[in-house]
């Protein structure tokens, strides 16, 4: 693959990476300061949203450098929708996870992103390589 078309790839991954994963961790951090908010009696919506927003940034950070790496590494014969979408459920269920058992805020949405990247991996099968032979 040449430089220039491996660089454009590896940027539109970082930026689908960190979008991904900004909305994966401000949706799980959200609902999850809403649903404490709820069971504490009136939620604040600036609490929530700040929270939300506070995890979204996280999320972006680790999307970023997470999501190319997977894709590069694990992922490369998966269609894109699959791998973003598949990745960021694991992603968001490691977040709710960790936020409902008060436990491992940072370690287990990582645990999630990255079993749901070798589930895809092994999941979908790699096309059949078709091979050419030029004679002459």
């Amino acid at each position: 693959m040449e430089i220039k078309r491996a660089a454009a790839v590896t940027g539109g991954l970082v930026l689908v990476g960190g979008v991904a994963g900004a909305a994966a961790s401000a949706l799980a951090v959200g609902l999850s300061a809403l649903a404490f908010a709820l069971l504490d009696g009136a939620p604040r919506l600036g609490h929530v949203l700040g929270m939300a927003l506070f995890g979204g940034g996280i999320g972006a950070a680790y999307g970023a450098v997470l999501g190319p790496l997977a894709a590069w590494l694990l992922m490369r014969h998966v269609p894109l929708g699959v791998a973003i979408g598949g990745t960021m459920l694991g992603t968001l269920a490691g977040g709710v996870a960790g936020l409902v058992l008060d436990t491992h805020y940072f370690t287990l949405p990582l645990a999630g992103f990255a079993l749901s990247a070798l589930a895809i991996r092994f999941a979908v099968p790699r096309p059949e390589r078709v091979r050419v032979r030029v004679e002459g």
